[in-house]
């Protein structure tokens, strides 16, 4: 009798040790998120960035919160997305000289989000264990964790996108009208934060008519289109009166198609603006996100867009055969983070060293991932295909434009999280507990 209950003891003990460091690790993790919000303080930059697109944003979000409008020097923009630099007037507006610790702690929030966004796919996926796996991969994600200190829209696109695919998970095993709602929403509210987000409608129209069969297709397809343009209508409208009818969604299309040529990382790096002057007459986006007299040199947005879409084909000509190396280089840079290794000589040898280790972590995650697509492609093919696709497709829209981690990051890191997380308890379940059950895998959806 007594013999019999060691294994038991034993079970229990590895099974306490293993809650303990599951709890230790969460606890670490909230923690250094904490952290990376409260250090910048009240400054637009923290030390471990570049300048990277914040003055901007700052600079758009105070014309708005000062009543100049949407604009920059009197000029109507489309070129950020409305939903950040509106919460960031909203918090000048509010917390005033406080703003960007408020915005940061709504960051934190939102980062959080998606980090218990990651383990319940993850847990509706494949079971309690890669729910817990995913929660602590999410939360020591490199890009997902860093991007909440930045004066930038990729932590609520990020929130977003993790959203979107939660809700896509549970619309696969189950469609419903209220989920296909939820995700139509998803698709115009992302599209207003990030105007690459349209895409994901496509993903939602694809899982509604090949992927589903208890819905009348055509039928949700329409509402999916109604009610993601319902969303976005206000802006279109917007757009439409402020520049004429020359345009509807955004103006930033023309400059980055031009910047997928001449600046691929789309990184301030040396020699950049004066490429980019030479081809344009002008810097994209620095010379007309300005409130200087200057800014009324250039004229209309929709106009500069038009004339750089005909810089872009013009350049796309010319390059020829020298385009698949430079799509190679950018596929590099989207999805092995090599971006952050090369042209990072303005930083401190300690920041650079930091973003080395990160791209490394990041390498091993990926790979985890690519480990955890496999057991999802076994467990339920249809989540498979479409999170293949989301990716191929993801990949794919960006390619004519410039390509870097910080795009990719609120795309492709949440599901890569996931699926890392499936692999990492996977492999917990094998080594680390011999045991106990493999990880658990959802019914056949």
């Amino acid at each position: 009798m007594q013999a019999s209950l060691v294994p038991r003891n034993g079970a229990r003990q590895r099974r306490t040790l293993l809650t303990g460091a599951v709890v230790a690790l969460i606890a670490a993790g909230v923690l250094l998120r904490l952290l990376i919000v409260l250090l910048p303080g009240n400054r637009l930059n923290p030390a471990w960035g570049g300048v990277g697109d914040a003055p901007a944003y700052a600079l758009l979000a105070h014309n708005i919160a000062t009543g100049k409008g949407y604009a920059y020097a009197g000029f109507p923009t489309a070129y950020r997305a409305p939903v950040y630099p509106l919460l960031l007037a909203a918090a000048m507006k509010v917390f005033g000289a406080h703003a960007f610790e408020a915005i940061r702690l709504a960051q934190l929030a939102a980062g959080l989000a998606v980090v218990y966004l990651c383990g319940a796919m993850a847990g509706r996926l494949f079971g309690r264990a890669a729910k817990i796996g995913a929660w602590i991969v999410a939360l020591f994600f490199p890009t997902l964790a860093i991007m909440t200190g930045d004066i930038l829209t990729e932590a609520i696109a990020s929130l977003v996108s993790a959203l979107f695919l939660y809700w896509l998970v549970r619309f696969l095993r189950q469609p419903d009208w209220k989920l296909l709602a939820c995700l139509a929403v998803c698709v115009g509210v992302g599209t207003l934060a990030h105007f690459n987000m349209a895409l994901l409608g496509i993903v939602l129209l694809f899982a509604v008519l090949f992927e589903q069969r208890a819905l009348p297709r055509w039928r949700a397809a329409a509402i999916t289109v109604c009610l993601s343009g319902l969303v976005i209508a206000p802006w279109l409208v917007r757009n439409y009166r402020a520049f004429h009818g020359r345009l509807l969604l955004s103006t930033v299309s023309g400059p980055t198609a031009v910047m997928g040529v001449l600046t691929p990382q789309g990184r301030a790096l040396p020699g950049d603006s004066e490429r980019l002057r030479n081809a344009l007459g002008w810097v994209p986006p620095a010379d007309f996100e300005t409130n200087a007299a200057t800014r009324a040199r250039l004229g209309s947005e929709a106009v500069l867009s038009g004339e750089a879409w005909k810089v872009a084909f013009k350049l796309w000509k010319q390059t020829g055969w020298r385009l698949v190396p430079l799509n190679l280089k950018k596929l590099c840079y989207f999805w092995l983070s090599t971006d952050q290794l090369s042209g990072t000589d303005s930083f401190k040898p300690k920041i650079r060293l930091a973003r080395a280790a990160g791209v490394v972590i990041y390498w091993v995650l990926l790979a985890l991932g690519v480990a955890g697509w496999f057991l999802l492609r076994s467990a339920s093919p249809k989540a498979a295909r479409v999170f293949l696709l989301y990716a191929v497709l993801v990949t794919v829209l960006h390619l004519p434009f410039n390509m870097n981690t910080r795009l990719r990051m609120p795309f492709i890191d949440p599901m890569v999280a996931v699926l890392a997380g499936t692999a990492v308890a996977a492999l917990v379940a094998k080594f680390a507990w011999p045991s106990a059950a493999n990880v658990q895998r959802s019914e056949e959806m």
